[in-house]
């Protein structure tokens, strides 16, 4: 497997839970050039072990002087996101791979609605770059155990506007997912990344209202 050594620029604890990291390549060329929903597999050394995690690309698409990825420390962590919270610092050499995009947007889509749980929001970042650029038709659900955990919601705000929706489980705000997809035109492509039990609900709500397999 083909990997780029890069070294941490900048790291940002962004919410209680999540820190934010910025990559550049250690020889300071330009990074390849990635489609929005695109995602890097981390190689991390713990203890003499070898751990791999997927992280989606957070930044712009057209920038290539940095690479940007956000981590939730994980309560159930096998190591990896405890490792990358503990003992990254500035300064610090890691190996990436290249990207690969496994969720990218459907160019052929009239609308695009995305839905997003906690750290699920990550993939959508870049893609919401990709769509404003394009000045797609979209709108983005955004749900969240309480506003602390809204990891990057100011930033969410000034590119969205009122394209953004967003539900904090604390103040007792719940995303119909019913509702929500049953007014969707035809043409629309449903887009979600978050906890497995939103994902699986948001799937078989769509199929259940008869929305074409390869539009979810």
């Amino acid at each position: 497997m083909s990997m780029i050594d890069v070294k941490v620029a900048a790291v940002e604890q962004v919410t209680p839970l999540v820190k934010h990291f910025t990559f550049v390549k250690k020889d300071g060329s330009p990074f390849p050039a990635f489609s929005g929903g695109s995602h890097v597999v981390v190689s991390m050394n713990i203890g003499g072990r070898v751990h791999r995690n997927p992280y989606s690309l957070m930044g712009s698409p057209e920038e290539t002087n940095a690479y940007h990825i956000s981590v939730r420390k994980q309560e159930q962590s096998r190591g990896g996101s405890v490792f990358m919270h503990e003992k990254i610092e500035v300064g610090a050499t890691l190996q990436i791979t290249y990207p690969v995009n496994l969720f990218s947007l459907a160019k052929k889509a009239k609308k695009h609605i995305l839905i997003a749980g906690g750290i699920g929001i990550t993939p959508f970042m870049s893609q919401l770059i990709d769509l404003n650029r394009l000045n797609s038709n979209f709108e983005l659900h955004y749900a969240f155990r309480s506003p602390e955990h809204g990891a990057f919601y100011e930033q969410l705000k000034a590119r969205c506007g009122n394209k953004l929706h967003s539900y904090a489980d604390s103040k007792g705000e719940r995303l119909d997912l019913l509702a929500l997809l049953s007014k969707q035109p035809l043409g629309t492509h449903v887009y979600v990344c978050g906890p497995n039990p939103m994902v699986v609900d948001v799937i078989e709500t769509a199929r259940n209202l008869g929305r074409p397999e390869n539009t979810i």
